[in-house]
């Protein structure tokens, strides 16, 4: 991976820890990892950045996958939702 797109991932894993959530686009993903396929490699590469980045404080990375790409959340800010009680 170039430096560049390096330093753009680990900015957007930074706004997980600061904003609870990221959306990072499919065609970045295969831009950044220079692929045609996002195989367990490039989450393994991903998950291992996480940690790194939010020194294990806020648990793994959870995803939502959607048409344009990936949303990306700290597993320590997932909740139920509440049944109005």
């Amino acid at each position: 991976m170039e430096r560049r797109y390096s330093d753009i991932l680990t900015s957007r894993l930074e706004h997980i820890v600061d904003g609870g959530c990221v959306h990072i686009l499919w065609n970045e993903i295969y831009r950044w990892y220079e692929v045609g396929k996002i195989a367990a490699r490039t989450y393994r590469d991903i998950a291992e950045r996480w940690q790194e980045v939010s020194e294990g404080k806020y648990g793994g990375l959870k995803i939502v996958k959607e048409a344009s790409g990936i949303y990306f959340f700290a597993e320590k800010n997932i909740e139920p939702l509440p049944h109005g009680e």
